[in-house]
């Protein structure tokens, strides 16, 4: 269904007659991305294509630069008061659309929401699950208490949009979805959504921040990859994102068109069902149900992992625009474990390990994944069948869309999935991604198929309540070992590199967790 959604009037015309006009020199912007926002709700799901496009009209307490560094944002500063609590200072000029000053209550009740969604797909509660009390010290002042000891609060307030206390404790997602809850916190306003289409947006005529060069911006979602380099080398749009690697030879050799490459802060992962016994897609030869579910084994787990050769996706499916994984995130990031190494490719040992499971035979085996999220989605996830079906796990592939992969998946429709997940830090990774899923601890909250490591979670629980940096990362680094090597929770295969295009004349300024901003793409 087409949806126009209009943005209230009197917004802007509050702005001109005050004479905060956009600026001048402007004009527009037409980008092309692949996959446009599941929601216009900034608290509803965290999920790389929604922040992304949200991150136009939504600001931060700490934003991050393209290299992860913490930056002022919606905050001019913060501090620890001691182990437990935070305190915030917010910037005098802060303003929302609507030309209301945003102030620490409008920061205390974003915060008390994220909690509140339903049916979340993906929750940001992970972000606020440590927290006991916002108080309002004064209209620019704010202490945030944690339960325990916490020393990622600045990280976490750098995940989570601020929105206006006006918009009332009522407002629910469907508001902000049909343009009712238009009061912007970002550079930019929405003039019109046609959902899995376009967003049309305007300058924000009081955004106290830095001016963009663009007066408007039009963000098409183009989700086939051939069409989307076509509209670029068109011009009918400017900038894309993920550029398809089948079009990558081409586009580096056209001199009208300019790449940017990144190493991602984000992985490729394989997950497999750990809580079932009978898991309802892992049958025995014959098809029939096959319990125990061997998921569970974990020398079937480091089985799978082996059989897999890493270098040959990288080399033969993603044109050389990844590395292999081996930790949660790049080798060098702070907590990640440098004694790790990617699980070698060793067809035979994935043979002989199945044989030790009582799995001489094999089995069968269904790998969910998607389609069209990311580069050659569909073919890595071929790929990793093959070399599966090659040790005696005959594996067929199931592919869905973006649109209702994920949500499936959080209702453990799959016995195995391939998905990426990505984060600036490696704790966002362990409470999300690695940890068991805990929901009343806002604890696992990507782990769609539940797996488990116990003695890897009390790590991580301990670092998470460290506010040694040395003490915690050690913490850290021993999770992974035990997650990642010696017990085999999830298989991580690589990490994505991020390819962006423009037009002559233009710069984009890479992030390496995948955005594409409009305020980050320059002129020359």
């Amino acid at each position: 269904m087409r949806r126009d959604i209009p943005l209230r009037k009197g917004i802007l015309a509050a702005a001109l007659a005050a004479g905060l006009a956009a600026p001048a020199l402007a004009e527009p912007l037409t980008m092309g991305i692949k996959l446009g926002p599941s929601s216009l709700d900034p608290h509803f799901r965290f999920a790389g294509e929604t922040d992304n496009t949200l991150e136009h009209l939504y600001f931060r307490l700490i934003r991050e630069s393209p290299t992860k560094e913490l930056r002022p944002g919606i905050a001019q500063s913060w501090r620890a008061v001691d182990d437990q609590t935070w305190e915030f200072t917010l910037r005098p000029e802060a303003k929302f659309s609507d030309g209301t000053p945003i102030t620490a209550e409008d920061v205390a009740f974003s915060l008390r929401r994220v909690p509140r969604i339903e049916g979340s797909p993906g929750s940001y509660v992970i972000f606020t699950r440590a927290i006991e009390a916002v108080e309002v010290a004064d209209p620019r002042r704010l202490r945030i208490r944690t339960r325990t000891p916490y020393p990622f609060i600045p990280i976490d307030m750098a995940r989570i949009f601020i929105v206006s206390r006006s918009l009332g404790e009522g407002v629910k997602t469907d508001d902000f979805n049909a343009g009712r809850a238009a009061v912007f916190s970002g550079p930019w306003v929405l003039e019109t959504y046609r959902p899995g289409e376009v967003l049309e947006l305007r300058a924000n005529p009081n955004w106290w921040g830095e001016r963009s060069p663009w007066s408007r911006v039009t963000i098409r979602t183009v989700s086939n990859d051939a069409a989307r380099t076509a509209a670029l080398l068109s011009g009918a749009v400017a900038a894309i994102d993920e550029v398809s690697l089948a079009d990558l030879p081409r586009l580096r050799t056209d001199r009208r068109i300019t790449l940017t490459q990144i190493p991602g802060s984000r992985v490729m992962y394989v997950a497999m069902d750990m809580d079932r016994d009978e898991s309802p897609f892992v049958r025995d030869r014959a098809g029939n149900p096959l319990t125990p579910n061997p998921l569970k084994d974990v020398r079937v787990r480091k089985a799978l992992s082996h059989a897999i050769d890493r270098t040959a996706i990288i080399e033969r499916v993603l044109e050389g625009a990844a590395t292999p994984a081996a930790n949660l995130l790049p080798e060098g990031t702070p907590g990640t474990n440098p004694d790790l190494k990617p699980t070698p490719y060793d067809p035979d040992r994935a043979r002989r390990l199945l044989a030790e499971a009582g799995l001489a035979d094999g089995f069968r085996v269904t790998l969910h994944a998607t389609n069209d999220r990311y580069p050659n989605d569909d073919k890595v996830a071929q790929a990793i069948a093959q070399f599966w079906t090659r040790i005696g796990v005959q594996t067929e592939v199931a592919l869905q869309p973006n649109a209702t992969f994920f949500a499936q998946a959080s209702r453990q429709t799959f016995s195995v999935m391939a998905a990426q997940y990505g984060a600036s830090d490696v704790s966002t990774m362990y409470r999300a991604l690695v940890h068991s899923y805990d929901r009343a601890g806002g604890l696992g909250s990507a782990n769609r198929t539940r797996h488990a490591s116990p003695r890897a979670d009390a790590l991580v629980r301990e670092a998470l309540a460290t506010m040694d940096d040395a003490k915690r990362n050690a913490l850290f680094a021993e999770a992974a070992r035990i997650a990642l090597e010696e017990e085999t929770i999830i298989i991580f295969v690589y990490y994505p590199s991020y390819v962006y295009a423009a037009r002559q004349g233009l710069i984009v300024e890479p992030f390496n967790d995948g955005r594409f901003l409009a305020h980050e793409i320059r002129k020359r």
